[in-house]
């Protein structure tokens, strides 16, 4: 659970990373969840600009984007990245699904996902 503007600041971290890598492995078209990360992304970085320091209610609008992104059928859970990238390193994939686990785990104790 995030408890701290550094937290926050790693997570922000994370979520450039996750965004980044979708969108070089996705080229043309981005997937229906990568919205939720660069929203979570845009909106801690708002908050740490404006120098909010009520951190509970920053976590409840990321809370609620994270399970936003694991919409049945569209979600995270359910992307497959070889099947747009048929050629793609494998490797790629366990990376990607890492990147998913690591954001993840800032929200272990609230909700449940499926990297």
């Amino acid at each position: 659970m995030i408890k701290s503007k550094k937290e926050l600041r790693e997570l922000r971290n994370e979520l450039e990373l996750l965004t980044d890598f979708i969108r070089k492995m996705e080229r043309r078209e981005l997937p229906y969840f990568y919205r939720y990360f660069d929203t979570m992304k845009n909106n801690i970085e708002i908050f740490l600009c404006i120098g909010c320091d009520d951190i509970d209610d920053i976590v409840l609008v990321l809370e609620r984007d994270w399970e936003a992104s694991h919409t049945v059928i569209l979600g995270v859970q359910d992307y497959d990245p070889h099947e747009n990238n048929p050629d793609i390193d494998p490797q790629l994939c366990l990376c990607f699904f890492r990147l998913i686990r690591k954001v993840g785990e800032y929200f272990d104790n609230r909700t449940e996902y499926y990297a």
